[in-house]
């Protein structure tokens, strides 16, 4: 992202300064105070145990709100809305940016938004596609403006032209290409831009057929929607049961910490798939053009350039997406390792918010910088929790022989691995409900692979944890701070029974 700050490259070094210092902090002090350490990391297992607890209330209380909401008929709740509510003026548009994407990619990703419960007059489709792939796009454009033109209100597709000045290659330059476009489309049609909600959402992805409804609900019964983004659940179920374990692991963590965030509001953020009026998307500029994350900047665009007045509101209605899979073991494993690390790439907003939070004045200090502490302790505790957890036990032992013969060496051993055995709990809470998350595999859920999964997690868990998590944001961080910016790139994403390969 372009600024003239004078203090970016300070804030692009500090988080892997604090990240590795907290790293080689439990290092220095084996050597130097074993009972020292011994008492921090008691300390920091206890706060990490509390905290497992409060996640797993909160997964809990997630799940709840989306049994609740996905057997919901929103359709008939909006048909009972008073009639000064208006919601049919509401117009949906649907922004699918691709890039070499498969016809039949593309086409399912049409056919679960005309699969919606919700009236298909008001839904507009955009197909986003860019001019580096002209040949491929407009040929598969043109079959499917064919299929599908008159089945909605209007199927709409908008080429986004290759080396513009001041663009990354990547995702934000073409959807807001594609905004732009819809802005001129609605003008001529004489619609007004608050009553167009706005849903961005990968090739990949397959809309719950009551999230129009719900959104739409949610979006015409708020006092104020224009200040609002509406972020539904992201579920990476689409090809759950043909990625390794491994893979699996990870698509059901990350749904549920999805589950978890969208009972915080303090701390739900756009991620993937989400929705914005169309007034507001105007206001703020539609997305970032810099930013190879431009989901989660999107929230603090939106925050700074609406002084303050911006809130993300959950949707229990999910989007289904795919989890990684590419031909083989090894590929699959690189490609979520590197989509990991693209996700953790979010800590390049850290120079952003913190320039704004300095300079904001408008907005009030304490909104600003609580935002801001909660951006920092993510991405701080995202690369290193997972590693201190994991290998800081045994530290006092190995590295002080004198410490060995001591009262607390006998008894922090067994201390710490309680305090974690309690902590597995969340652990346990997770795989309940992930399994009750999960679709079955053709008439029903394998009972075999799920009783596997459940004995195989423990091992599993802290190894992912690790390897495809912490090590990718920390590995992010250092390169922001070397100034090795990283470029976008897509990641291969295959359904094996329909030998479709699609990228995100």
């Amino acid at each position: 992202m372009t600024t003239h700050w004078k203090y970016k490259r300070l804030f692009e070094i500090l988080p892997a300064t604090i990240s590795w210092s907290i790293l080689i902090f439990p290092l220095i002090l084996a050597f130097t105070s074993p009972k020292g350490l011994s008492i921090v990391l008691l300390t920091y297992l206890s706060f990490w145990l509390l905290r497992a607890i409060l996640m797993s209330y909160h997964l809990i209380d997630g799940y709840k709100h989306y049994k609740k909401d996905i057997n919901i008929n929103w359709l008939r709740k909006l048909e009972e809305l008073p009639e000064e509510s208006d919601w049919k003026k509401l117009y949906h548009v649907v922004i699918v940016p691709e890039y070499k994407e498969p016809i039949e990619i593309l086409r399912s990703s049409v056919e679960s938004v005309i699969g919606s419960n919700y009236p298909e007059d008001r839904i507009i489709y955009v197909l986003a596609t860019e001019e580096r792939d002209k040949d491929n796009a407009r040929r598969d454009s043109a079959i499917l403006m064919g299929e599908y033109r008159r089945r909605l209100k209007d199927y709409l597709v908008f080429e986004h032209p290759k080396d513009i000045p001041g663009e990354i290659i990547g995702k934000g330059p073409n959807i807001t290409n594609a905004g732009k476009e819809i802005e001129k489309y609605m003008k001529q049609k004489k619609i007004n831009p608050a009553d167009v909600i706005v849903t961005t959402m990968d090739a990949d992805n397959r809309v719950d057929k009551n999230y129009l409804a719900c959104l739409s609900y949610k979006f015409i019964t708020d006092p104020d929607p224009i200040h609002k983004s509406f972020q539904p659940l992201p579920m990476y179920f689409n090809n759950i049961w043909d990625v390794p374990m491994a893979m699996r692991l990870i698509a059901m963590g990350s749904s549920s910490w999805q589950l978890i965030v969208s009972t915080k509001p303090t701390r739900l953020r756009n991620f993937s798939a989400h929705a914005q009026s169309l007034e507001a998307l105007i206001r703020v500029g539609y997305w970032s053009t810099q930013s190879i994350v431009e989901d989660g900047h999107q929230f603090w665009r939106s925050f700074f350039k609406l002084n303050g007045r911006h809130a993300c509101i959950a949707l229990y209605t999910p989007i289904y997406q795919d989890a990684v899979l590419a031909g083989g073991w090894i590929k699959t494993i690189k490609e979520q390792y590197l989509q990991k690390r693209r996700w953790s790439w979010g800590v390049s907003d850290i120079p952003y918010v913190m320039e704004h939070t300095f300079k904001d004045k408008k907005i009030y200090w304490l909104d600003r910088y609580a935002n801001a502490l909660l951006l920092w302790e993510a991405h701080i505790s995202w690369a290193t929790a997972s590693l201190l957890l994991a290998t800081s036990a045994w530290l006092p032992l190995v590295f002080s022989p004198n410490f060995k013969r001591t009262i607390m060496a006998y008894n922090f051993p067994i201390i710490y691995s309680r305090l974690l055995t309690i902590a597995w709990l969340g652990m346990i809470i997770t795989l309940v409900i992930s399994t009750l998350l999960v679709p079955p595999r053709g008439e029903k859920k394998p009972g075999k692979r799920i009783a596997l999964d459940w004995i195989l997690t423990p091992i599993m868990l802290p190894i992912t944890n690790i390897f495809l998590s912490g090590i990718p944001a920390l590995v992010s961080q250092t390169m922001l701070a070397c100034g090795r910016y990283l470029e976008y790139r897509t990641t291969i994403k295959s359904v094996k029974r329909s030998n479709i390969t699609t990228t995100e």
